[in-house]
C-alpha cells in the first residue's frame, strides 16, 4: 500500500470484516459493468457501513457519498489482496508437470512439480504458487498435530506441538516467505508455528532468513529459532561451531523437528548466484577443490552434476554455516511427513532461468519433494542437451 493511496483514500482504516466482505462482492459479481458493480458496492457501502468510511462527511447527501465512495472500491480490492484475502493462484501447464515426472523417472507418489503457466510477471506467479502450496502443507501438518494431541487427551488448540518450517536465505525465497506471511497473517485461527533460519547472514541481510521473520504478525503464536553465528567459518572448525553458544546449540537441537522447508537455488553460471560471489572472493572452500563441473548450491551448500560437494574437515577455506548439511538433506525427504518445497524460478535480477542447477536435482539428488518452476525452465529441462549448447554458447 503506497502512501498516496493511504493519505487519498484511507482504505488501511477499513476492518478486516469490511475489506473482506467489498473484495468477496466484487469477485461474486461476475462479467457485468464494472461501473455497475463499484456503484452497487458504493451504494451498499454508504447504506450500511457510513460512519466505517473515514473518507465521508455524514453530513454529505447520498448521491455525493456514493460518487466519492465508487472510486475506492478498487482501492478497498486492493487492500484485501495485500491483507491476503485474496489469493492470485496462477495456472499450472498440468501436462508439462506429466511430462517432466515421465521424462525423469519420478514417482508422481513422492515427487510434485508444479510448471506455473504465465508468460508476464513470471518471478512473482512461481513465488505466489509456491507460498501457496507451502501454506497448504502447514495447514495439513497443523491438522495431523492437532489430532494427534486430540488423540492424547490434549487440548489440540494450545498443546498441540508447533509446525516447524525451515527458511531458506536468498531474493527467490523472500518473495516466497512475503505471499506467505500474507497467507498467514490472514488466518483468523493461525495453528502454532516455530520458524527455523535455516542460515546465518551470509552476505545480504535483507535475505536472510532471519530477516523475514520480521513479515509475520507477531501476535500469531509463532516462534523464531535464529541460527546466531557467523557468516562463515573454517571447515576444520566446524562441527565445533555448535558448542560455541546455547542459542546456536538449540538451533542444532531443533533440526530435526523441522518438518517442511522452503528454499531457492542459486545457478554457478548465473552472475548474481551468492556461490559466484564467494569464488571471486577466493575465501571459500571450493577454492581449494575442483570445481570446474560446480552447477548450483542449494542454501549455500554446492554441487555440480554428479551430486554433492561435500566440504570436510579436511578441506581447506571457510564454509558458509548452514543449519541442514548434505547428510540431512540426503535423509530428509525419507522419513514421514517430511515436505522440501523448491522455488525454482529464473534469476530475479537478470531472468536467466536456473536449469542448470535442477537438472541434478531431478535426475539424482532427489532430496526435496515439490518444486516449482515455470514454463520456459520446464521445456528447457525436457530438452536439456539442446538447453545447456546454447547456453553455452551464450
Amino acid at each position: 500500500m503506497t502512501a498516496a493511496i493511504d493519505s487519498e483514500s484511507r482504505v488501511v482504516e477499513l476492518s478486516d470484516a469490511l475489506v473482506f466482505e467489498v473484495a468477496k462482492r466484487w469477485l461474486q459479481a461476475g462479467s457485468d459493468d464494472q461501473k455497475k458493480i463499484t456503484s452497487r458496492i458504493a451504494a451498499w457501502l454508504v447504506q450500511n457501513h457510513a460512519s466505517d468510511l473515514p473518507w465521508l462527511d455524514l453530513r454529505w447527501a447520498d448521491k455525493r457519498k456514493i460518487d466519492l465512495t465508487r472510486y475506492r472500491v478498487y482501492k478497498v480490492v486492493r487492500e484485501a489482496v495485500r491483507r491476503g484475502f485474496v489469493a492470485l493462484n496462477p495456472p499450472q501447464a498440468v501436462e508439462l508437470s506429466r511430462r517432466l515426472l515421465h521424462e525423469y523417472r519420478l514417482d508422481e507418489q513422492r515427487f510434485d512439480i508444479r510448471v506455473v503457466n504465465v508468460a508476464q510477471d513470471v518471478n512473482d506467479m512461481v513465488a505466489r504458487a509456491t507460498a501457496e502450496l507451502s501454506f497448504q502443507l502447514i495447514r495439513r501438518l497443523a491438522e495431523q498435530h492437532e489430532l494427534a494431541a486430540e488423540q492424547a487427551g490434549q487440548d489440540p488448540t494450545t498443546e498441540s506441538r508447533p509446525v516447524s518450517v525451515g527458511l531458506g536465505a536468498g531474493h527467490s525465497t523472500l518473495a516466497v516467505v512475503s505471499h506467505l506471511a500474507s497467507l498467514v497473517n490472514a488466518m483468523p485461527d493461525c495453528p502454532k508455528l516455530r520458524l527455523h533460519a535455516l542460515t546465518a547472514t551470509i552476505r545480504d541481510p535483507m535475505v536472510s532468513p532471519v530477516t523475514f521473520f520480521r513479515l509475520f504478525d507477531e501476535h500469531k503464536p509463532i516462534e523464531y529459532v535464529d541460527l546466531p553465528t557467523a557468516a562463515t567459518v573454517e571447515c576444520r572448525a566446524y562441527d565445533e561451531l555448535k558448542d560455541q553458544d546455547d542459542n546456536i546449540r538449540r538451533a542444532f537441537e531443533l533440526r530435526d523437528e523441522i518438518e517442511l522447508v522452503i528454499s531457492s537455488l542459486g545457478s554457478a553460471d548465473d552472475e548474481h548466484a551468492t556461490i559466484r560471489q564467494y569464488l571471486a572472493g577466493n575465501k571459500y572452500a571450493l577454492s581449494a577443490v575442483d570445481h570446474r563441473d560446480l552447477v548450483g548450491d542449494l542454501q549455500y551448500l554446492p554441487y555440480h552434476r554428479n551430486g554433492p560437494i561435500r566440504l570436510t574437515k579436511q578441506t581447506p577455506g571457510r564454509r558458509a554455516v548452514t543449519l541442514f548439511d548434505w547428510e540431512q538433506f540426503e535423509h530428509f525427504n525419507q522419513r514421514p511427513d517430511r515436505y522440501f518445497v523448491i522455488s525454482a524460478g529464473p534469476c530475479r535480477k537478470c531472468g536467466t532461468t536456473k536449469t542448470p542447477a535442477i537438472i541434478p536435482l531431478l535426475s539424482q539428488m532427489r532430496y526435496w519433494t515439490h518444486l516449482v518452476t515455470d514454463l520456459k525452465t520446464a521445456e528447457e529441462l525436457l530438452s536439456p542437451d539442446d538447453a545447456l549448447r546454447r547456453r553455452r554458447r551464450g
